[in-house]
């Protein structure tokens, strides 16, 4: 039965056998399965087995040390929380078109762009907000599966030239196996269902004789690669035809960070709080620093394990004890030969096989992400024709004219045409949506009767009677106190998180939707976050209330939902407001 609170959270120290145990249990989970993505890279590349093992030394060292750096938190680098790293499966079709066409060197240049994105998007992800949306990210990932299908039908084609009822019916029987665990098993079991689906497929293709053990033997127990590849950066024409997908694909590693650091800040913390989103700053920050020492190593680019969420909502273990052991048990794997041979040397059938589930699982993952998040329906749509949009120029539905080898290029990828459509038809919705009031001021109290005044232009543009003009000024002015207290007679300390900074701006941006007010409050840090505060009074309201907490009590009052997000010296908060209640 899954855990619906945490045993330990990040900072606890559970005792040391079940830091071992649940250590040891998630490493041997993830490390079956995170080979997968750089051996079938450098199997396609061609460049023999020399690659091939420095591939899985690479990946497993990056994998570990990045493990470290996210679950450690070094400044603003790092989530600080149990959130393992591991090899990013969707990167499979752009990784492997980038070693064809352009080598090595030209992957490595590749995925250090990628990472300059992620750090990009994680120091702005506020500004930033209203274009990587989970609209945008969600059809990424619907067409990430269209891409990623095309490499796995390559493969079992292969399979099935090499083998024609053998390799065929390994994938098959890898997959029913991984599918049934995961779809129908006991939650502790699901997590383990890539893991036994895959032993299960090495034995069969072992009973079939179509399974190489011989260099698991010959390989030693400890080692390091035999050969160092000699990457550079390589910037022909290869590059830059693939600089754009790569730079989605940055966009799609930061938008999956963002999902899954919110997801487990909801399972790793008991009780209801607020997403911090300094927090999710600092994962997407550690990821864009792991991908940087992915290209330094030339290993492929590295995302947050999509199995973390699963393993602490399952054993109610979010201590950061049990990460420092699963990255170092990573290191350790790296400089293991023996170990990564025996991950090395799974038959193509079986790697198949997982693909397949993979594959289907980004589609509804996509999709999922979409409904779930976005409830404007204008915005769902648009998800739906960019997806058959970028699948119709990947597959080659269109005849286009003969463009330049870089334009040609660019139009066969159906992330590319398929995202940026995406983002052009959601900048199109926000640019023609009814035009947002903008006021601005520094923050402090003296503010005020500037934003009363223009809360009631405001209500005035759109026809709301006085009614609704005091709701919104009542709003408006305890937001303002609660952003920017009074700090009278010496009351309040540093230790409220107030610096009295008279520097500090605001500002408010102003909308509707029909008959509801949404007031965006935009300024400096302020310390405890306001939507745990009302969400707190919540569920303390019968306690006396004290002189602090009447603004957040009048706010909650007079708003419909509060909503705060933090970040890095900037603070949002989303107030919505509906019409008084007609007697």
């Amino acid at each position: 039965m899954a855990s619906q609170n945490p045993v330990y959270e990040a900072q606890e120290t559970p005792p040391l056998l079940p830091t071992l145990r649940y250590g040891f249990q998630f490493s041997l989970m993830a490390t079956v399965t995170l080979l997968v993505t750089p051996v079938v890279v450098a199997r396609a590349s061609g460049l023999g087995n020399s690659y091939l093992s420095w591939m899985m030394f690479a990946s497993l060292l990056v994998v570990g040390v990045s493990t470290l750096v996210q679950v450690r938190r070094l400044g603003p680098v790092g989530a600080g929380a149990l959130l393992p790293m591991f090899t990013a499966a969707f990167s499979i079709p752009f990784c492997i078109t980038a070693v064809v066409d352009g080598g090595p060197a030209t992957l490595m240049a590749l995925v250090f762009v990628s990472a300059l994105a992620q750090l990009a998007i994680s120091r702005w992800l506020f500004i930033l907000r209203k274009v990587i949306t989970p609209t945008v990210g969600g059809t990424v990932v619907m067409i990430l599966s269209i891409t990623l299908a095309s490499v796995v039908f390559a493969l079992l084609d292969e399979a099935a030239q090499a083998e024609p009822e053998k390799g065929p019916a390994t994938a098959l029987i890898t997959l029913i196996i991984v599918a049934a665990l995961t779809l129908r098993g006991w939650p502790m079991l699901r997590l383990w269902g890539p893991v036994i689906g895959i032993i299960a497929g090495c034995i069969t293709a072992a009973a079939l004789g179509i399974y190489d053990f011989e260099p698991v033997l010959r390989a030693p127990w400890v080692g390091l690669p035999d050969q160092w590849p000699g990457f550079g950066l390589h910037l022909g024409i290869p590059f830059w035809t693939l600089l754009p997908s790569f730079l989605f694909l940055g966009v799609i590693i930061s938008i999956q960070t963002n999902g899954e650091s919110i997801a487990h800040q909801r399972v790793s913390r008991r009780g209801s709080q607020a997403v911090d989103f300094r927090q999710v700053q600092g994962a997407m920050a550690g990821t864009g620093v792991s991908n940087l020492m992915a290209s330094i190593f030339g290993a492929v680019p590295t995302v947050i394990n999509p199995g973390a969420v699963s393993f602490t909502q399952t054993t109610g273990m979010a201590s950061r004890r049990v990460g420092y052991l699963i990255g170092l048990v990573f290191v350790l794997v790296a400089f293991s030969p023996k170990i990564s041979s025996v991950l090395g040397t799974i038959p193509a059938p079986v790697v198949t096989g997982y693909l397949l589930l993979v594959t289907g699982n980004l589609l509804v993952d996509g999709a999922r992400t979409i409904i779930q998040s976005e409830p404007n329906r204008q915005k769902i749509v648009v998800a739906g024709v960019c997806f058959w949009l970028g699948a119709a120029f990947q597959f080659g539905l269109f005849a286009l004219p003969d463009l330049g080898g870089v334009v040609n290029a660019l139009l066969k990828s159906g992330i590319t045409t398929g995202g940026l459509a995406a983002i052009i038809m959601i900048l199109y919705i926000e640019l023609t949506s009814p035009r947002q009031m903008r006021f601005q001021s520094q923050l402090n109290i003296d503010a005020l009767p500037d934003l009363t005044e223009f809360v009631n232009k405001f209500a005035d543009r759109r026809g709301w009677n006085n009614a609704m003009k005091d709701r919104l000024g009542a709003v408006a002015e305890e937001t303002l106190l609660t952003l920017a207290p009074l700090d009278l007679e010496g009351l309040l300390s540093d230790d409220d998180g107030i610096d009295g900074n008279d520097d500090r701006r605001l500002i408010v941006l102003a909308s509707s939707d029909g008959q509801m007010a949404d007031l965006e409050f935009i300024g400096g840090s302020s310390g405890a976050n306001i939507e745990d505060q009302v969400h707190q009074l919540q569920q303390y309201d019968t306690l006396p209330p004290t002189e602090h907490d009447l603004s957040l009590r009048l706010l909650r009052n007079y708003a419909t939902s509060v909503r705060h997000q933090q970040y890095h010296d900037t603070d949002i908060i989303t107030v919505r407001v509906g019409p008084p209640d007609v007697d």
